[in-house]
């Protein structure tokens, strides 16, 4: 891997001299994506440079295929981010046919901060830094949700109409993840026909992060979050559906939504941050497709290490939170 890092890097910066790679390590975790952290030393007109960075690298086997997510889309999203207030990783490099790196990869800053160790605040933690990370999480997102991505270039991301397109797309998306899957479950077939009979209208049209929740910040410890992660299924679409994702039964912690405070907090504070009126049936909705899409989710996680194209375990368990997926789906419509 250093070696072929080293070429691309070259290749990159064919100025560069003396270019080294010190500290090359596999990160743990990383079920969509691979993640290695280095640092990348070189000299050019005189001058000395010095990066601290992270690889991601599409694996052999991942919970998110095809259309769902997208090593160029995700460079070019935050390329585009770097002239916003939201905070994010800088891109620096993309390899994104793998030529130089055996598969599609991106390579970014490494930030400082510490992650969240699941999906969930973790319960230890003070209530006042709780506090701090929970309004910091609710500006970021009202800061997101208020970018112009019309002027950011961020149209290439194929931007629906108004109206009920939003809902379409992304019910399409994840209905076709779960028919690639191995198994068929009743209670998600019919879930995705109450979606179908269901989708709801937007009237504005805002950059959407795809998965907005704990697990995909950094922060430190004066509650300060450092960098929004994982923008890998950033999209143009309604902006309830942040909303939706992050109030779902699924990342509760301590009966908090995503661990930091509770869901009529998280939606009151995003009224009061963004301007913008909550939609409470449009929030329902996009919490109803979050428990579908991450059974989609769990279920090519499982198939992928059920047909070895990953030995990752994570993959493996993943199938296992199918159940408590389908009985949340089961108390929400009351199937």
């Amino acid at each position: 891997m250093e070696e072929k890092l080293r070429a691309f890097l070259k290749n990159q910066m064919p100025a560069a001299a003396d270019l080294s790679i010190r500290g090359l390590q596999r990160r743990p975790g990383g079920a969509s994506r691979e993640s290695w952290a280095f640092e990348v030393a070189w000299r050019e007109n005189g001058k000395e440079f010095n990066r601290s960075c992270i690889l991601r690298r599409d694996p052999t086997g991942s919970v998110m295929e095809g259309d769902q997510t997208n090593r160029s889309l995700e460079f070019r999203v935050l390329k585009a981010l770097e002239s916003t207030p939201v905070p994010a990783p800088k891109a620096y490099w993309l390899d994104s046919a793998g030529k130089w790196l055996e598969r599609p990869s991106l390579i970014m800053e490494l930030v400082g901060g510490q992650p969240t160790p699941g999906p969930t605040f973790p319960v230890g933690e003070s209530p006042e830094l709780r506090a701090k990370i929970g309004a910091r999480f609710v500006t970021i997102l009202a800061e997101l949700h208020r970018a112009d991505w019309q002027a950011l270039d961020l149209a290439f991301l194929g931007a629906p109409s108004v109206g009920t397109e939003p809902a379409a797309r992304q019910v399409d998306l994840w209905e076709m993840a779960y028919r690639n899957r191995f198994e068929v479950h009743p209670i998600l077939e019919e879930t995705f026909c109450w979606l179908r009979r269901n989708l709801p209208a937007t009237d504005r049209i805002a950059l959407v992060h795809g998965d907005y929740r704990s697990g995909n910040y950094l922060y430190d410890e004066t509650g300060r979050i450092t960098a929004m992660l994982d923008w890998e299924t950033a999209h143009l679409g309604d902006p309830m559906e942040d909303l939706g994702w992050a109030s779902m039964k699924f990342w509760n912690g301590a009966g908090l939504a995503v661990g930091l405070m509770p869901r009529a907090e998280l939606l009151r504070r995003y009224e009061n941050e963004s301007g913008k009126a909550v939609d409470e049936k449009r929030v329902f909705f996009y919490e109803v497709l979050g428990n579908a899409k991450m059974a989609a989710i769990a279920l090519t996680g499982a198939r992928a290490f059920s047909e070895g194209t990953t030995s990752h375990m994570l993959h493996g368990i993943m199938g296992l939170l199918v159940p408590r997926l389908l009985e949340d789906l089961v108390d929400q419509l009351r199937l």
